[in-house]
């Protein structure tokens, strides 16, 4: 292997290993692999920043804003409400969740299609008295699966898309990736919805007394007289409640559990319900209250709790963290904020609504006033002019996308000022600074380096052998790294692989696409699965635990499809 050769593959497994430890933003450890790249001259300097201009990071750029104004029109929110209000069986209750937000995630983003879905889905399981951890987990796969069947339902899908018309001319169509997609979906859901309510069966109900996902908060009370008097055990037990700390004069009390008597004006760390806690208060704010879960994205992501500025500006303030780090040491404000974390606010409400949006938390509950029908209506038929555009090959999918945000914009239904601060800059960053990695893979030779030992490894004249092989080593890398990173890494070798064995380059390709969104293993891998595990208390096994079968069944059905194809 050559230096560049050589350069280049250990750069990518570095940011594989990188991303898999969770420990820095993914967007930063993609501008690091790309300054190495650079360093390193595998990457010229004309290159580096042309990820920002192709048609795969502008088109994502474009469904993010147009996924903030369908959001803003409540439109999703309305069609499962009505449905649901026709049945209450828990089945039927997460076939409806599941589908609707199935069907929107064909057409935009992942992350999108769960953000649309997300506030319905607890406000639904509220009313229904279902725990939410029910329900997230496989309203999360089911936009997942979907997200395989058009270019725009992942980014990963573009990426693809782009490989196949540097390789051949032509792109795939709008719904083409679906011929793999679909079946893996169709057979995907149909497994969710049979097995999801035996599995979560034992899922308790919510017990909070508004739209939340957990049961349990943190939050920080001055004792009373409720609490005045009473040894650490009593006065857990008597208030259902759990203390995690005491401060007596700015002071930590340090003594046996049994031995620390609560006074007055101590503070305490405590752990419980919203009611139980609110019980507990000496004077329950007055303010409005808003919970939302903190994004992969948000800024707010290994800050403290006091240390927002953000919230600080405008007057908001943090009164309850579901946290899904079990270990609480410290103050209140000293606690760490993590991905998936949900955290209570309370302030005015148009300071609310400014706060969340800057620092990328998404409301767990609808409060931002609905737009009128009639507007809600336009949004959503302009959007689905922009989708028959491009399904029909009139426009590239950029330019037809680029055409709906202006319409949206003049037509008043998208706040452009807003929606380009609550745009998801994290996938964007990612995608660009991805795409000149991916293209260097290919210009150094490691793709058909890689491609040449993996076909060395099959047997000659077996289609399927190659087509399944790509797909399975998809969906081995995926659960690690973001699927975008997959398909990055994999669309060369595909095409590599495509010109030494001689099979098609469109199956290769979809091959990629599907495995890449078939993230069912663990709760970091993709975005969706990261915020239901905060919002719903999920464990780190359950997702390997009711994903693999997910997961074999799917693979079992790509393969069987590919078959079909070639």
């Amino acid at each position: 292997m050559s230096f560049d050769q050589v350069a280049i593959v250990g750069i990518l497994l570095v940011m594989l290993v990188t991303y898999a430890t969770e420990r820095l933003r993914v967007e930063l450890v993609a501008m690091a692999g790309l300054a190495a790249g650079f360093a390193l001259g595998v990457v010229p300097a004309g290159e580096v920043f042309r990820g920002f201009a192709t048609p795969a990071v502008i088109t994502v750029a474009e469904v993010l804003l147009i996924v903030s104004a369908l959001s803003s029109s409540r439109a999703v929110d309305d069609f499962a409400r009505r449905i649901l209000a026709r049945t209450q069986s828990h089945t039927a209750v997460l076939a409806i969740l599941c589908g609707t937000g199935a069907f929107v995630s064909i057409f935009m983003n992942n992350i999108g299609a769960l953000a649309l879905m997300f506030p319905v889905t607890l406000s639904v399981c509220a009313r229904l008295n279902i725990a939410p951890g029910r329900m997230l987990m496989p309203l999360s796969f089911a936009t997942l699966l979907t997200g395989t069947c058009s270019l725009t339902g992942t980014p990963a899908n573009l990426i693809v898309n782009q490989w196949l018309a540097q390789e051949t001319g032509r792109g795939f169509g709008y719904f083409e990736l679906a011929w793999l997609g679909g079946p893996v979906a169709l057979t995907g859901l149909a497994w969710l919805v049979l097995a999801a309510p035996r599995y979560f069966r034992g899922m308790a109900p919510a017990a909070a007394p508004f739209d939340s996902g957990p049961v349990d908060f943190l939050v920080e009370l001055t004792v009373g007289e409720d609490l005045a008097g009473l040894p650490l055990p009593e006065a857990e037990e008597r208030h259902a409640i759990a203390i995690h700390g005491v401060l007596r004069n700015g002071a930590h009390v340090f003594a046996r559990r049994a031995e620390i008597v609560l006074q007055p004006g101590d503070l305490i760390v405590a752990e419980g319900t919203m009611a139980q806690l609110d019980a507990l208060r000496d004077a329950p704010g007055a303010e409005e209250r808003a919970e939302a879960v903190v994004m992969p994205e948000s800024l707010a992501i290994g800050s403290r709790l006091g240390d927002i500025l953000a919230l600080e500006e405008r007057g908001v303030h943090i009164t309850g963290l579901a946290s899904r780090r079990h270990r609480v040491e410290g103050r209140f404000e000293e606690l760490l904020i993590g991905t998936g974390d949900v955290l209570v606010l309370s302030g005015e409400r148009e300071a609310l609504r400014e706060a969340v949006a800057e620092c990328g938390l998404l409301p767990l509950s609808g409060r931002r006033p609905a737009a009128p029908r009639s507007r809600a209506i336009t949004s959503v038929a302009i959007f689905g002019v922009g989708v028959l555009v491009t399904a029909l090959n009139l426009l590239p999918t950029e330019i037809a996308f680029g055409a709906v945000v202006l319409a949206l914009v003049l037509l008043g239904n998208l706040n452009l000022r807003s929606a380009l601060s609550d745009i998801n800059w994290t996938i964007v960053i990612l995608l660009a600074c991805m795409i000149p990695l991916g293209s260097a893979v290919e210009n150094t030779g490691a793709a058909a380096l890689i491609a040449k030992a993996i076909a060395g490894q099959l047997p000659s004249n077996a289609p399927l052998v190659v087509a399944a092989t790509m797909l399975l080593v998809s969906v081995t890398i995926t659960p690690f790294i973001d699927n975008v990173s997959t398909a990055v890494i994999l669309s060369p070798i595909a095409a590599g692989l495509s010109a030494r064995t001689g099979v098609a380059l469109e199956p290769l390709l979809m091959a990629v696409a599907v495995g890449a969104s078939l993230d069912f293993l663990t709760p970091f891998g993709h975005h969706n699965n990261t915020v239901v595990m905060g919002a719903a208390g999920y464990r780190f096994l359950d997702y390997p635990r009711f994903g693999a079968p997910l997961l074999a069944v799917c693979v079992a059905t790509g393969i069987f499809t590919l078959a079909w194809l070639l």
